[in-house]
């Protein structure tokens, strides 16, 4: 299972509060971290994204992008370019 799977799994059983302390502690460890408006992007060191979305009232929705499908998103959306740029030898 991806880093992303796993952190959306664990975010459903958790409230809001404790779910924000865990995306700060995953974002700790993550290859990159980024806010846009109110979503947040988590791309994971195995290439895995979580997309966090506070809807407000109690509500976090997360989406997964796989790591074999985030090659797929990077050819049309390009939110990591600041990866690869420090970690192209």
């Amino acid at each position: 299972m991806s880093k992303a799977a796993e952190l959306a799994k664990r975010l459903e059983a958790l409230s809001v509060e404790q779910g924000f302390e865990l995306i700060d502690e995953c974002n700790q460890n993550a290859l990159y971290f980024d806010v846009y408006d109110d979503t947040m992007c988590i791309m994971h060191t195995d290439g895995s994204v979580n997309i966090i979305d506070n809807r407000g009232q109690g509500v976090i929705t997360t989406e997964v992008i796989s790591p074999e499908n985030i090659l797929k998103v990077l050819q049309h959306y390009r939110p990591f370019k600041e990866v690869f740029k420090t970690n192209m030898q």
